[in-house]
């Protein structure tokens, strides 16, 4: 089997597998940098809040072209993607659930932006917020002139370049996800029950998938039937899952 062919089967799994060692050791310097910003947002330093906006901003770009870029390979190498039943269902909770993870990106960066010089027209954020899902969504359908495309436009180094580009936005979300947000559901009390430790973890699973699950769409379009999908899947969510399910009283 080739290289091409490989991934071609398993780039969501390998994804799943930075995720999950993204979340045990959360790539170290990368955190580090990214929670003094976020510390120096909540806190309002104007420098801190522009270098988060530009981050986040950059993400978008990578995560938007990437899908760009993903389309015309994605479908000469595969004729059809699997489809369910539902899949009308799915997609439309996938646009919701994109739109407003981008959304929550664009406050941040119209905060970020909000003293740059000569300012950042609020339009334009909102346009940029848009994007990621309008792109990430074309890529379900193939292009009406495939055919005619020139072959280094449907190559798979143009769809690695794009994987990559992709996989390097999801890997940013997900730092900031265990940075920000991964805490939050992470509880030392020694009234709490496995009941409710239950419900944390629900919880979490729930806004783990808004910031994982959802941007990695382009590539469980084609893995999404695949029972090792929702395994490595499953793998990525397990430490913080693990942390609070075995939390106990502090101190």
């Amino acid at each position: 089997m080739s290289i091409s062919s490989w991934l071609g089967r398993h780039r969501g799994h390998v994804l799943d597998v930075l995720v999950f060692l993204a979340n045990l050791f959360l790539f170290g310097v990368v955190a580090r940098w990214l929670g003094k910003l976020g510390a120096g947002f909540s806190a309002n330093d104007d420098a801190a809040a522009r270098q988060l906006a530009f981050i986040i901003l950059a993400a978008f770009i990578s995560y938007t072209a990437g899908a760009m870029l993903k389309r015309a390979p994605l479908h000469a190498r595969r004729k059809s993607l699997p489809r369910p039943g539902y899949a009308g269902c799915l997609f439309l909770g996938w646009i919701s659930l994109s739109l407003g993870l981008s959304i929550f990106g664009a406050a941040i960066v119209a905060v970020g932006l909000e003293h740059a010089p000569k300012g950042v027209p609020l339009a334009l954020v909102i346009l940029l917020s848009l994007l990621p899902t309008v792109f990430a969504a074309r890529v379900v359908f193939p292009p009406k002139k495939l055919e005619q495309m020139p072959a280094w436009r449907k190559s798979w180094p143009m769809e690695l370049l794009a994987d990559i580009m992709i996989v390097a936005a999801v890997l940013l979300l997900t730092i900031m996800w265990n940075i920000w947000f991964a805490d939050l559901f992470v509880f030392d009390s020694p009234g709490l029950g496995l009941t409710e430790k239950l419900f944390a973890a629900g919880l979490a699973a729930a806004g783990f998938a808004l910031f994982y699950v959802t941007p990695r769409f382009l590539f469980l379009i084609e893995d999404f039937d695949r029972w090792p999908t929702w395994v490595t899947i499953g793998l990525t969510l397990a430490p913080l899952i693990g942390r609070i399910l075995l939390a106990g009283p502090s101190g």
